[in-house]
């Protein structure tokens, strides 16, 4: 017999909220503990939460010297790098609106979607697309180095209501359409903690995708950094193949990707000797029970 519990209504989000600054509210606590590990067969990246914390503040005072106030959106052109989170928490810090976007649009499509937003700024890497004829400034990644040398911004808070960044669906059903979300999204995502992650201060979480993929912003960084795990990202160039012996590698607790990935790993693999994974969590398309239970039979293994 299944019982339904009812607990009431979770906690209302704080106000004034700041996502930035809930995101990276283990800082002070635990300045010196493992926030991002990028990791790869050969070498691994790590960033502490001081670290992470210096760089998101500085990179937004970096922002606020460029002229930028409250309100102003800035469009994001960045590749799998550790420049993605760190701009998207930057904008948010200090009250902008950062807006993701694949890397993979084409000029003409990301120039659709920079005629409708107007951004203030575009933030780009070498090699993806920009809008045709930009009618505002476009910092690189040197100038993004660089603003990491500047004196941190404070975070900015406010109506937790009010709009914190921008999605833009993928338009395989037409045209893209923008998203808005308030600060206050960060906030709700705390029901997913035990409901669905079972995450704690404790965990090591390895997301599969690429930083730019708004799924590793969530599931993979935003919600392991709030809670004071560590997150844990491949490296550019790690195969699927090579993801078995970084799990064991790195003592990962919890495994986040999408189904195709669980599927390239046991086309590799089916015997997964992983003694500290406790689960993996699969989301962007439905997992095949055929995944489901190989995934189960090959981590079972002894």
């Amino acid at each position: 017999m299944i019982a339904d519990f009812d607990t009431g209504a979770p906690a209302p989000c704080p106000d004034p909220f700041n996502m930035a600054a809930y995101v990276l509210g283990q800082t002070q606590a635990h300045p010196d503990k493992i926030a991002l590990s990028v990791v790869g067969p050969g070498a691994t990246e790590d960033w502490t939460y001081a670290d992470l914390d210096s760089a998101v503040r500085s990179t937004a005072a970096g922002f606020l010297a460029l002229g930028l106030t409250g309100g102003d959106r800035v469009l994001m052109r960045l590749g799998n790098t550790v420049d993605f989170p760190i701009v998207f928490l930057a904008a948010l810090a200090v009250d902008l609106v950062p807006v993701p976007t694949s890397s993979q649009l084409t000029q003409v499509e990301i120039t659709k979607i920079a005629e409708e937003l107007s951004p203030s700024l575009i933030v780009a890497a070498p090699g993806v697309a920009l809008p045709e004829a930009p009618d505002c400034p476009v910092v690189d990644g040197r100038a993004l180095t660089d603003m990491r040398d500047l004196p941190p911004a404070d975070f900015v808070t406010g109506d937790p209501e009010r709009l914190g960044y921008i999605i833009y669906t993928s338009g395989t059903s037409g045209k893209p359409r923008a998203v808005m979300h308030a600060h206050r999204a960060i906030w709700a995502r705390r029901m997913m903690w035990q409901g669905w992650y079972g995450l704690t201060a404790a965990d090591r979480l390895l997301h599969a995708g690429a930083f730019n993929w708004t799924y590793t912003l969530g599931t993979g960084l935003m919600d392991p950094w709030t809670t004071g795990a560590t997150a844990l990202i491949p490296a550019n160039g790690v195969t699927a193949a090579e993801l078995p012996h970084l799990l064991r590698q790195h003592e990962v607790t919890i495994f986040a990707a999408a189904p195709g990935v669980y599927r390239q790993v046991l086309r590799h693999s089916h015997t997964l000797r992983l003694p500290h994974l406790r689960h993996g969590l699969s989301a962007g398309e439905k997992l095949p029970d055929s995944t489901r239970l190989g995934w189960e039979t090959a981590t079972a293994t002894p």
